[in-house]
């Protein structure tokens, strides 16, 4: 419902409402916006993701039973 529309009423109700609602509208745009600009840009500039160093620790390795169990390991 915009401010032109025949039952709109400018009473404190209707203010408080649509003016958060617009505002929630407004903030995830410009998440949007912003997410698509970023992606075009890097698309676009052929800039590179971060890589990782071989020297960085990469976090836990896991093995899962089941590959451990096709190996014929077991858990």
């Amino acid at each position: 419902m915009l401010p032109f529309c025949f039952e709109w009423h400018w009473d404190v109700g209707h203010v408080i409402f649509f003016g958060l609602f617009y505002t929630a509208l407004g903030v995830i745009s410009l998440g949007v916006g912003t997410a698509l600009f970023m992606t075009f840009r890097q698309l676009y500039t052929g800039a590179e993701l971060p890589h990782h160093d071989e020297d960085e620790d990469q976090g836990p390795t896991y093995v899962y039973v089941h590959n451990a169990a096709a190996r014929g390991e077991y858990a």
